[in-house]
């Protein structure tokens, strides 16, 4: 229980930090404290791991004595790098936009688009009301010409 509170302690502390305070901050900040707890964790990385790395048999000892020092000094030239990247004339290459349409434009497409929907709707219509005006008159007289029973047309036979 005594490693479950403080733990719990430092995720809630982490989490106000990250939400409310680390959004407000620059860049310029943002790189400067990722340094310091970068430079904190390697550090209490190597004091409770110190014997593992005393004990360790396949590395050189050199190498397990400075390898600690060796990437906090790449990461911090590499974070210098890009802070004087950020300041100076280094350019990001913005990819063009996409050509929208005004808003007219739009407008006119629609209203183009609804009106020839409507007309084909209604011609549709028209050819339909043309065909059952005349197959219906059409099918009269052959019915008249044939036998006049007393059967009705199926709707079929008048569309």
């Amino acid at each position: 229980m005594e490693f479950f509170v403080p733990g719990l302690l430092f995720f809630i502390l982490t989490l106000i930090f990250t939400f409310y305070i680390a959004p407000k901050a620059t860049p310029m900040i943002a790189a400067i404290l990722s340094l310091v707890f970068l430079t904190y964790g390697v550090y209490d990385h190597y004091r409770m791991f110190a014997s593992e790395y005393r004990s360790s048999t396949w590395q050189e000892p050199l190498l397990l004595m400075y390898s600690p020092a060796v990437m906090i000094t790449v990461l911090i030239l590499y974070v210098l790098y890009g802070m004087s990247a950020l300041f100076t004339k280094g350019q990001v290459p913005v990819p063009a936009m996409p050509e929208i349409p005004t808003m007219q434009n739009a407008l006119n497409n629609v209203t183009e688009s609804l009106s020839n929907a409507a007309n084909s709707v209604a011609n549709a219509a028209n050819d339909m009301m043309n065909n059952v005006m005349n197959n219906g008159t059409n099918s009269n007289r052959r019915n008249n010409n044939k036998n006049a029973s007393n059967m009705s047309r199926s709707f079929v036979e008048s569309v």
